[in-house]
């Protein structure tokens, strides 16, 4: 009798590592880039609303950024995390032998991890960036102001 099992290492195994990774490699580049580009945009966005900035403003402004480096890693990690279900779904028998709800389902959960960061900076950006009826040149219409 011969033994038909598969060996331990495989395609299976690179396809299992690559959707299980995939949201934490999206977490990973929200965190650090997303971090930066939504400090320098809401920066600016603040300059371009407000003009020049006095003393006080600069330290709460500091202290905010300061703020951003703890809380937009950890909604990073979170919407990560919140996309994992989301991946395992990809790994049920019924998908995992067909590419199309694999690769939907991938879709899926990178949309998942990438809502909470661009959430957060869309937040940041109409609550901190913008204050009072100062509109942004380049802010859509679609959304509020």
């Amino acid at each position: 009798m011969t033994d038909r099992s598969r060996p331990s290492s495989g395609p299976g195994d690179v396809r299992w590592a690559f959707g299980c990774a995939f949201p934490a490699v999206a977490a990973i580049a929200c965190a650090t880039a997303g971090t930066w580009y939504e400090v320098s945009l809401v920066a600016h966005a603040h300059v371009y609303c407000e003009g020049d900035l006095s003393a006080g403003e600069g330290f709460a402004g500091t202290v905010w950024v300061l703020s951003r480096f703890v809380l937009f890693p950890a909604v990073s990690a979170g919407s990560a995390l919140l996309s994992l279900p989301v991946q395992l779904l990809a790994r049920l028998p019924w998908a995992a032998r067909r590419l199309w709800p694999q690769l939907l389902l991938t879709v899926l959960a990178l949309a998942v991890t990438l809502a909470g960061p661009v959430a957060l900076t869309l937040y940041d950006l109409a609550t901190q960036g913008t204050t009072g009826d100062c509109v942004l040149p380049w802010w859509p219409a679609w959304l509020p102001t």
